[in-house]
């Protein structure tokens, strides 16, 4: 009879550890979440607030009376179709470039053997640990007097005088770096390819030959039509980091007809006050927080959709050695 009594206990008692134990992760779990979702919620609220409500004591998270006029104001002050279609064209024309430049390097450091390959991945690495700031004045001369890769300056020594094109403040100081697979982040995405065409097996490659396919064959019919994942996954982060980038971009890029989105946030409250004079504390507030969602919105709906590649992506490249 005891020894049934102590049983029912340690069954209660492991019961009772277990409730505890969901009860503590669940509170832990609405804890983050509701640091995560407090900022977006605060946004949309302000958003949809009109000024007049924001020193309202009664104001609530739900408008009184809701209004969409702070994100039209927002998209007139801010030239919203305008940079909005520089930060377009940036990140899909930079993104298609880092696609191909990023996966032939990865493919080539995953599948040959050469003299040096150690080397040259040790300096891919080194991409992503440098920081930008470091290499500012550099690039910065460089793209002022750009020789064509040193053609430029090579017809200077025949012609006494170096061809030179000055590209700053043109969408080209982007163009160029990703297209060579040195853009913004290009040694995290060729280190992704070179992780996930290393998980590739060997077997793909050795029929591929057997039908008389060579290397740039065996990567464009048997690899690519295997790698959707990766693809998404680089497209989706590279889109990203394009999109938010206010460092890179504006180092190089000062005139307001080419500036992105991003660069323009900056601008907000000058611009507000430009606008509205000395009410325009309450025109920040609420039209800052309308054009953020503007900006930040595609890049949600493009993560939404890419989700499941770049969880598959990050399981099967991300713990490869």
């Amino acid at each position: 009879m005891l020894n049934c009594k102590m049983i029912q206990a340690k069954r209660v008692g492991a019961v009772l550890i277990f409730w505890l134990y969901k009860g503590f992760r669940l509170f832990i779990l609405l804890g983050l979440s509701y640091l995560m979702l407090h900022p977006i919620l605060t946004m949309i609220s302000l958003a949809l607030t009109p000024p007049k409500e924001l020193f309202v004591a009664s104001r609530a998270w739900i408008p009184m009376e809701p209004t969409f006029t702070n994100f039209v104001n927002s998209m007139k002050y801010f030239d919203f179709f305008e940079h909005a279609w520089n930060s377009v064209q940036i990140s899909v024309i930079c993104t298609l470039l880092q696609l191909v430049s990023c996966s032939l390097t990865g493919y080539g450091l995953a599948r040959f053997r050469f003299k040096g390959s150690s080397v040259v991945f040790f300096l891919m690495l080194m991409t992503i640990i440098v920081p930008l700031s470091t290499a500012a004045i550099p690039l910065y001369l460089d793209w002022q007097n750009f020789d064509f890769f040193g053609v430029g300056s090579l017809i200077g020594v025949i012609t006494g005088k170096p061809i030179t094109m000055n590209l700053l403040d043109t969408h080209w100081v982007l163009y160029i770096p990703a297209a060579l697979g040195v853009g913004l982040n290009s040694g995290l995405y060729i280190f992704l390819f070179r992780q996930f065409f290393k998980g590739m097996p060997r077997d793909l490659e050795d029929a591929g030959k057997v039908d008389g396919c060579n290397a740039f064959k065996l990567y464009l019919k048997i690899m690519l039509p295997n790698t959707k994942p990766v693809f998404a996954t680089v497209a989706l982060l590279s889109v990203i980091s394009y999109w938010n980038d206010t460092a890179y971009t504006g180092m190089f890029i000062h005139s307001a007809a080419r500036k992105t989105l991003m660069m323009m946030v900056g601008q907000i409250q000058s611009l507000a006050y430009s606008v509205a004079g000395t009410q325009a504390y309450d025109v920040i507030k609420v039209e800052f927080f309308a054009i953020v969602l503007l900006i930040i919105a595609p890049l949600v709906l493009i993560f939404i959709v890419c989700q499941r590649f770049f969880v598959e992506c990050m399981d099967r490249s991300g713990i490869k050695g």
